[in-house]
């Protein structure tokens, strides 16, 4: 009788023995858990062999599931291996078992050739995401494991959409495979979707940043994820969000009123979307990895999906091309052009002018990213003048001279008129700055981006002189300093002047 109702819950679940199913879903690691809950119910934590195998596009990704799993199965005697590298793998397999095995399929293959994985004791194989897989070039690896799985095994194929590639991968591993997805409808209204690009670690700080741009009067950050909701709620708490009547809150249904959908993972369906959005008109923006651009258009159901750039690394280029076009009117209105024109003027048989203008351009922008070399020790800083920077981003992160000039004007609003020599080295950088602007322009560009790199700056302090280096002659200085002077005097003393003797020899 257990065994039975056992079975039927698996049916339930959509994966019964020997059945394949196909999952249309967005990539996302709250998604993992609607076909890894069914196929563990596969797994038999009594048995220590390897049963459940999911073959992931790269290694990222296999240890996303592989997390997710140990969730799941945190109450199932259920062990689970993220195999994200062949030789510690190898290794972990055979000093403990693993029931639930997650790779690429080139590290499963490899782990097979060595022993390491027993392919007739594997029940179930699902491959998520088949679409990203493809792309990657995984199909080759992919056909050789398959050939060594057992034929009556359970496969499940996971797909954020089906394309062309993987309709022919489901026919030729899951043959009428019973199919799990939300049909585009009438009732799937088209919805515009801006998206942030995240990392898988980096969301918490990208909501920060999209909070601080936007300052929504009203916000509602979708999470479906309960560890995912946890954290959400104690960033918003740590921001000020504590009440319970809160205008940004966590949540899976957009109150009346609220303005912002903040998509902090993503729906499963075009329907949770449409539930989680209602029917009133709000600005979606979601917290999206490049790899889930595509479950994006899928859940817009053919509305708009645009890239939405928080306020940092965009703005310093903005504000770069400003300056360079600012360059260029001063140029315009106050030199005076003859040898360039003549130059140039043959090009205009062939070109537009405009075109000629972007070449220009470009040569220019190509020789100032050129990494300045100092040919010589800068020169010190005059005291109470200026005082000498140290930054830490240099020739080797792209950096030149105008990118810490732009950096420093725009965010300490100094002008170039206090700003130095400027000595890019290769891992950093010494700017000179005025005296009585250092402090704030310490504080105000450690934490910014320059060139992709957060930067770190701080006075510069003066090294001590090198073993043996030989000291300018000083007042009560050792060596050829006061002793030798006070020799000196001291035989000026002992003897007559020349004068002295004169005198004598007249009187």
């Amino acid at each position: 009788m257990e065994s039975e109702g056992r079975e039927a819950a698996v049916n339930a679940a959509g994966v019964s023995r020997g059945q394949n199913v196909v999952y249309v879903i967005p990539h996302d690691w709250a998604s993992i858990a609607h076909f890894m809950g069914p196929l563990l119910d596969r797994v038999d934590s009594s048995l220590p062999q390897v049963q459940l195998v999911v073959l992931t596009p790269d290694a990222e990704v296999a240890a996303e599931v592989a997390a997710a799993t140990v969730r799941l199965a945190a109450d199932r005697g259920v062990e689970v291996m993220a195999a994200t590298s062949v030789g510690r793998a190898k290794r972990l397999l055979k000093v403990r078992a693993a029931h639930v095995l997650t790779g690429t399929p080139g590290t499963l293959v490899s782990l097979m050739h060595a022993a390491a994985l027993k392919s007739e004791h594997v029940r179930a194989a699902a491959i998520a995401w088949a679409d990203e897989l493809l792309v990657l070039g995984g199909a080759s690896a992919l056909e050789t494991f398959m050939a060594e799985l057992p034929k009556d095994g359970a496969r499940v194929l996971v797909s954020a959409s089906l394309t062309p590639d993987v309709e022919a991968l489901i026919e030729r591993y899951a043959r009428r495979a019973r199919r799990v997805l939300s049909p585009l409808n009438d009732a799937d209204q088209p919805t515009t979707i801006d998206y942030v690009s995240v990392s898988p670690t980096s969301r918490l700080s990208a909501l920060v940043r999209l909070l601080d741009a936007l300052d929504p009067a009203s916000a509602l950050v979708f999470v479906r994820d309960e560890a995912n909701e946890e954290r959400v709620r104690d960033l918003l708490r740590s921001l000020g969000y504590s009440a319970t009547d809160s205008p940004v809150r966590t949540g899976r249904v957009a109150q009346p009123g609220t303005g912002l959908v903040v998509l902090y993972d993503l729906p499963a369906s075009r329907e949770e979307l449409r539930e989680t959005v209602g029917a009133e008109p709000r600005r979606v923006v979601a917290l999206a990895q490049p790899r889930q651009l595509a479950s994006l258009r899928v859940l817009a159901a053919q509305g708009a999906v645009k890239a939405f750039a928080l306020p940092g690394a965009a703005d310093l280029a903005r504000d770069r091309d400003t300056a360079m076009r600012g360059e260029l009117k001063e140029v315009l209105t106050t030199g005076e052009f003859g040898r360039e024109l003549l130059a140039l003027e043959p090009l205009l048989e062939e070109y537009d002018g405009i075109e000629i203008a972007a070449a220009a351009l470009r040569l220019l922008e190509r020789e100032r990213s050129r990494p300045v070399v100092p040919t010589r020790e800068p020169k010190a800083a005059s005291v109470g003048t200026t005082v000498r920077l140290f930054v830490n981003v240099g020739s080797r992160d792209n950096v030149r001279p105008g990118d810490l000039v732009g950096a420093i004007t725009n965010q300490t609003g100094i002008t170039s008129a206090d700003i130095g020599k400027v000595d890019v080295r290769e891992s950093h950088s010494l700017v000179e700055v005025a005296s009585s602007k250092a402090t704030s322009v310490v504080e105000k560009l450690t934490g910014t981006s320059i060139r992709g790199r957060r930067a770190v700056a701080r006075v510069d302090t003066e090294r001590p002189p090198r073993a043996g280096a030989r000291e300018p002659a000083t007042r009560g200085s050792g060596g050829r300093g006061a002793g030798d002077r006070g020799s000196d005097r001291f035989r000026r003393s002992d003897q007559p002047s020349r004068s002295s003797s004169r005198r004598r020899d007249r009187e």
